[in-house]
Parts: C-alpha cells; structure tokens; sequence
C-alpha cells in the first residue's frame, strides 16, 4: 500500500507558517514548519539579499516534533534528528552526475539515500529500495503557491521524505 500526501508552498514562509501536509481525504497527517535560524545564520540572512534556506521540522498536527532538519550554518552540514528515538545523525552530501546532488545517512541500523532525478523528482530509499518519492507536478509558476506530491510505503517515510524534499531540494541547495 502506497500512502499518497500532499502540502502546498506559499510564496512567503514565515517562521510562524505551518505547512500542513495532507492525505487524499484533506485530513492533516503533518506539519512542516521553519525552524529559528542560529546567531550566524540570522547575520547571512539579513547580509544577503535573498537570505539563506531555514532548516525545517516536521511534526504531528498536535505539535509534538517527528523529524528536524538543521545545520551549523544554513546549507552547511546538515543533521537529521529522528526525535521518536533522539536519533542525531550527519547528512552526507555526495555529488552525482557532475553538478547534482545526493544524501545519505544512517539511522537504527538502516542506510538511507535521497537524491534528484532530472525531472526534478526526490527519492527516498532505505537499504536500496525505494521507500517514497516526492515531486512538484508543475515546475513553472502559476499560481501563488506550489504543490508538493509525496507517495509512500509508510506516513512516517512521506514525513521524513517531505522534509528533506523541503530544505534539501525544494530551495535549489
């Protein structure tokens, strides 16, 4: 069984915004939120002009926190915390096909491995098999939110699929 979600990007993503990701009957399964930036990162982001990606968390409709993404400095050595189990593990970056770009990490025991295909779609997979996927149906601009499509094998995959989507390839890093 494939579970089949769903979340919209508004243009402006405050640090208040939550993100509620959905499932086929609109029922809210999750919600993705931008975390507070570190002392360095607030200087980046209000030096450049476009500011730097915010690391994301994802957590049940009730608050309580599944998966958190973040980094020392935006973009730089990211770390997943599965907060189920405490779990606080490196991203590694790895480059494929001369200028893209792939993660792995590793968690209970289980190696993990995203990346991009040149549709634009992520991929998910755990000890080689492909555990969900996730994909914007429209690349271009057309209305004042995009719309991120996640299916599979488990919420709790779509969960931390949709994260990583997020902050890892959502924002071109």
């Amino acid at each position: 069984m494939m579970y089949h979600l769903s979340y919209q990007v508004p243009d402006t993503v405050l640090l208040t915004t939550k993100i509620p990701v959905i499932n086929d009957e609109g029922k809210t399964i999750f919600l993705l939120q931008k975390q507070r930036l570190g002392f360095l990162g607030t200087i980046a982001d209000l030096a450049l002009r476009y500011g730097v990606r915010h690391c994301y968390q994802i957590t049940l409709p009730n608050g309580k926190p599944i998966y958190s993404l973040n980094s020392a400095f935006p973009g730089i050595c990211y770390r997943l915390t599965e907060h189920l189990t405490a779990h606080n593990v490196p991203i590694n970056q790895h480059i494929v096909q001369l200028l893209e770009l792939a993660y792995s990490f590793s968690l209970s025991n289980r190696v993990y491995y995203f990346e991009k295909d040149f549709k634009g779609n992520g991929h998910l997979k755990c000890d080689n098999h492909l555990i969900a996927s996730v994909s914007m149906p429209s690349l271009t601009k057309v209305s004042m939110v995009d719309t991120i499509v996640i299916e599979a094998t488990t919420q709790e995959y779509a969960a931390l699929a949709a994260a990583l989507f997020h902050i890892l390839f959502y924002y071109n890093a």
